[in-house]
């Protein structure tokens, strides 16, 4: 099964079972989308929790290390919290470490695992810490997910199960991933407004951005347009290597018999040359090296920038704060495929992950079985709808088939979806949260270009990196330079046989060791 199929499937089993459970549903409600249901989270709670349980003992307490993803966390009285409990017949001691940049988050789970504070479940990105299944502290899940999983093995593919799996052992509950990556986003006025179409190719792509340079597009008479917008550490511009199948962020790929960084690669130095062409000839903002994620989002959203790079589910978002900002004007963000790289024939996009994060159960744990269940139940029909949407009657409701959801309590629900969902791409949830048909289909037309698009990620389910030896620092300048013009294109490659030499090599020949033992085929 290839990736679009483990997608299609992922996504078309979400979808079936969330319609059957919508058309087992009676007692429709009569309010209208715009309205608040009349219950209150607190109310519908005390209700949950007041019904009859299936099971009448004690709830089992779990004590879950997840990440803040930098949001608010819900107070431990948290009524949506208090739901789930309910549901699943446990007492959940969540403690939220702080999300931050880089690898702050697992820097935080180091430090408590150094100090003996282990919980009984984590979230992770990856597979368990190597040490970790060196000491002998993971639980392998094989016997509890078959007894106590069945939503869990049926809506998990395969490919998943394998990234977290190691000698036929399963180490982690898997969140299965049908739509992880960036997308390209383009000023389709623009497009129109010059006679140009959407760019399919890099050459493509680099005669639109030309036009956007001299054509005056934005209609103010000044040649103040940028035609592509990135960040500072040569981020936020991951589909212009995605034309040649590489991601400059903590991308593994099996390449010449090595697991290597994609960032050593040739193609890697073909997206190099691509932005150095760019910035000759001023189709690059200037400031990509300087721009922080406060300036490039207002140079986006005042309307100067033709093309740009960003997550899929925020088409809409994008859409409303360019059409605020851009005085005069009348935009329209449209998302685009990646164009094709010249004299590249393989996939295209971004590094694709199988899983978007994993739970590890560690032996220590007083309830594994009472853990397993509990992630079952966010996988099954229920779990889904409530992970994405709330409460029935509360923040959404039902009517016939169809998912109602209260737009003014996305602020809500918006930390259950971010940590606790265990779904994929959901057709019925998406709509649900927007039901401007406007809206809708610039983000399924976003979701569905990801969710066909992207390249195998071979770090997923590997060991964390505890030390790259400074590879990505290393990168990130000698690509700066190459683009800019201050060193010539061929000192990519004096960059790359400098980190090799320098414990470079070791790494890549751990990680190949270990592929070669655990995933190879």
């Amino acid at each position: 099964m290839n990736r679009q199929q483990v997608k299609k499937w992922v996504g078309a089993a979400a979808v079936v079972s969330l319609i059957a459970t919508t058309a087992c549903s009676s007692g429709k409600e009569n309010q209208s989308a715009s309205s608040s249901p009349s219950a209150s989270p607190t109310q519908a709670a005390a209700s949950a929790s007041a019904s009859p349980q299936p099971t009448t003992s004690a709830p089992a307490e779990i004590k879950m290390y997840v990440s803040d993803f930098g949001k608010e966390t819900p107070a431990k009285d948290n009524p949506f919290v208090k739901y789930m409990e309910g549901k699943t017949n446990t007492k959940l001691n969540l403690t939220f470490l702080p999300h931050g940049t880089g690898s702050q988050y697992l820097d935080n789970l180091k430090l408590k695992f150094a100090a003996g504070d282990f919980p009984d479940v984590y979230m992770n990105f990856s597979g368990p810490e190597a040490d970790l299944i060196k000491n002998d502290k993971v639980l392998p899940l094989n016997d509890l997910i078959d007894k106590y999983g069945p939503n869990l093995k049926k809506y998990i593919p395969k490919q998943a199960w394998d990234a977290v799996s190691q000698n036929g052992k399963i180490l982690a509950i898997p969140q299965p991933n049908t739509t992880s990556g960036n997308v390209l986003f383009i000023r389709k006025d623009w497009l129109d407004k010059l006679n140009l179409q959407v760019p399919k190719t890099s050459d493509e792509l680099l005669n639109v951005l030309r036009a956007f340079r001299d054509g005056d597009p934005n209609g103010n008479g000044k040649k103040d347009e940028i035609p592509f917008s990135m960040r500072e550490k040569i981020s936020w511009g991951e589909n212009i290597f995605g034309m040649w199948g590489v991601s400059t962020q903590w991308h593994e790929m099996y390449l010449n018999n090595e697991v290597i960084f994609a960032n050593l690669t040739p193609n890697m130095l073909k997206g190099v040359e691509y932005l150095r062409t760019m910035y000759t000839e001023k189709l690059l903002d200037t400031e990509f090296l300087t721009n922080t994620k406060a300036i490039w989002e207002q140079k986006v959203k005042s309307g100067l920038v033709g093309v740009f790079d960003h997550v899929p589910d925020q088409a809409w978002q994008w859409q409303l704060d360019v059409t605020a900002g851009a005085t005069g004007q009348k935009p329209d963000i449209i998302a685009i495929p990646t164009p094709r790289g010249t004299g590249y024939d393989g996939p295209l996009g971004t590094k694709w992950n199988p899983v978007s994060k994993t739970y590890i159960i560690f032996k220590s744990a007083k309830n594994p079985e009472a853990i397993v269940k509990y992630f079952d139940w966010l996988l099954s029909d229920e779990g889904q709808i409530f992970a994405s949407l709330g409460i029935e009657g509360t923040t959404y409701k039902k009517e016939g088939d169809k998912l109602v959801f209260d737009t003014t309590k996305l602020k809500d629900v918006t930390f259950l979806t971010d940590m606790f969902a265990m779904n994929g791409y959901n057709d019925k949830i998406v709509q649900a949260k927007n039901p401007d048909p406007v809206a809708y289909g610039k983000i399924k037309t976003a979701l569905d270009i990801v969710s066909k698009e992207g390249f195998v990620n071979e770090a997923v389910g590997m060991p964390p990196i505890a030390n790259d030896f400074n590879m990505h620092t290393m990168f990130q300048e000698e690509a700066a330079k190459i683009i800019t013009g201050a060193d010539p294109v061929d000192k990519f490659n004096d960059f790359v046989a400098t980190w090799r030499k320098q414990n470079g090599d070791k790494l890549i020949k751990e990680r190949t060791d270990w592929y070669n033992q655990y995933r190879k085929k």
